[in-house]
């Protein structure tokens, strides 16, 4: 008795199939990114492709080779970044006169792209960039043929150590898939240790300290109970019983309640000498699409993914803007203001459609992300399409900002260490980071 695995099905919107159409209709060799939302009926939906801009337009080598694996790994680690919850690099389209599914050259090609991807993702599991588990480990590949209009595509498995390929049913969607918005916020305030760098006493990681903050959260978060209206959903059933329930489109409640930590026993406390501690604090904005047919158990999952992977972009954004060497004399209080998120459409004029977001330090204008965006996803907005007021940073006065002495870390000059009130008897003097991720959510709070 045989069993037939079921092909994974793939629905693209029709904006989308048109917009992969007219790459290949200009001639050229391109490699591009697939974004969709896949789920546990086998099924993807796409809601965006974007080719990888060329390193020289102006070269002719760029139309006769496809973009280094290292190249497409990087622009979709830095994408992912950019993506609201529920969304992920679903796969990778290829434009080119080959059938790469035919020709074994460009396919082993095609596989080192997905095996540089996902060992780009391994390394910054905290973006969550893949959603295996809904997947199956499966990646998406569409051949673009340059003259023609026959789209074709494969799943390629990256669960084994050799990638296998199988067929998968794209289909051009017909309507514009109906997506679901849920909103909600979280509220972190925590106080993390701060380590130094090995063998430097005096020096710390930032990245190294903030990722361990945001380690802490998702810790926090796989414990933390979801609820809509104030009720816990059934795990199986999907989003569109909310709505046939009188739930009105967009006014759902969603509140993330996180369980209080337990008391540990004297047996199985211990102490840890610290050089300082790090005070992680301020609101996360999340917003989340879903299909139809999402569970609550997917949806779940997305909404804390996008919290953490929200949190991890923030960090590594601002700690790339970071210029500091082991020579810089060290503070006693450093405060890092960390990015602000924005949002805008990728299809202005379909209502409802999933924003993507972006990220904006206090002394940037909003036109800034105007470049960024339109780079990275081959998108063109205006400065109007950009929602800035989501997330609000307040001003801060400042007599309003501690110093060193309200926080515990007294003054260089007169060498006395001032009095140190943290909920932890293990650390004794504050020397860390004051982090202020964002300080206020704006008209955000489901009215």
């Amino acid at each position: 008795m045989s069993v037939l695995s079921q092909n994974r099905k793939v629905f693209c919107d029709a904006k989308v199939e048109e917009y992969l159409l007219g790459l290949g209709q200009k001639g050229k060799i391109c490699v591009g990114l697939l974004i969709g939302q896949p789920s546990l009926q086998q099924t993807d939906y796409i809601v965006h492709a974007n080719g990888l801009k060329e390193r020289d337009p102006d070269s002719d080598t760029g139309t006769q080779d496809l973009a280094a694996a290292d190249d497409v790994s990087e622009h979709a680690l830095v994408e992912t970044r950019m993506l609201p919850g529920g969304m992920y690099v679903l796969g990778l389209f290829v434009a080119h006169p080959k059938n790469i599914f035919e020709d074994n050259a460009l396919l082993q090609r095609v596989k080192r792209m997905l095996l540089s991807m996902k060992a780009s993702f391994d390394a910054n599991p905290l973006l969550m960039g893949y959603c295996d588990e809904l997947t199956n480990g499966g990646r998406i590949v569409l051949h673009i043929p340059t003259k023609g209009n026959q789209l074709k595509s494969k799943m390629i498995s990256l669960a084994a150590e050799n990638p296998t390929v199988s067929p998968c049913d794209w289909k051009r969607a017909d309507k514009t898939t109906k997506w679901h918005q849920f909103s909600t916020y979280f509220d972190t305030d925590d106080v993390c240790p701060l380590r130094s760098k090995s063998g430097k006493e005096q020096q710390y990681e930032t990245e190294a300290n903030l990722t361990e903050c945001a380690k802490t959260i998702t810790e926090q978060l796989a414990e933390a109970k979801v609820l809509f209206n104030s009720e816990l959903m059934p795990a199986k059933e999907n989003v569109r019983q909310l709505f046939k329930a009188g739930s009105k489109e967009g006014k759902t409640q969603v509140r993330i309640y996180v369980p209080s930590p337990t008391t540990l026993s004297d047996q199985e406390a211990t102490i840890e000498q610290l050089s300082g501690a790090l005070k992680f604090d301020g609101i996360v904005s999340s917003k989340v699409y879903v299909h139809d047919q999402c569970s609550f158990y997917e949806l779940e999952r997305f909404i804390k993914s996008d919290i953490v992977r929200s949190l991890m972009a923030r960090i590594q954004i601002h700690c790339d803007s970071l210029v500091q060497l082991d020579s810089d004399p060290q503070d006693k209080i450093t405060l890092n203001e960390l990015p602000r998120k924005l949002y805008f459409p990728i299809q202005p004029n379909v209502p409802g459609y999933p924003q993507f977001t972006e990220y904006l330090f206090p002394d940037e204008e909003t036109e800034t992300v105007l470049g960024p965006i339109q780079a990275m996803l081959d998108l063109e907005l205006d400065a109007e399409h950009i929602n800035s007021t989501v997330e609000i940073v307040p001003a801060v006065k400042e007599e309003e900002r501690h110093d060193a002495k309200e926080c515990g870390g007294g003054s260089v000059a007169d060498g006395t260490d001032g009095e140190v009130k943290l909920n932890s008897s293990t650390v004794t003097t504050i020397v860390g980071a004051v982090v202020l991720l964002i300080a206020v959510v704006a008209y955000f709070l489901l009215k």
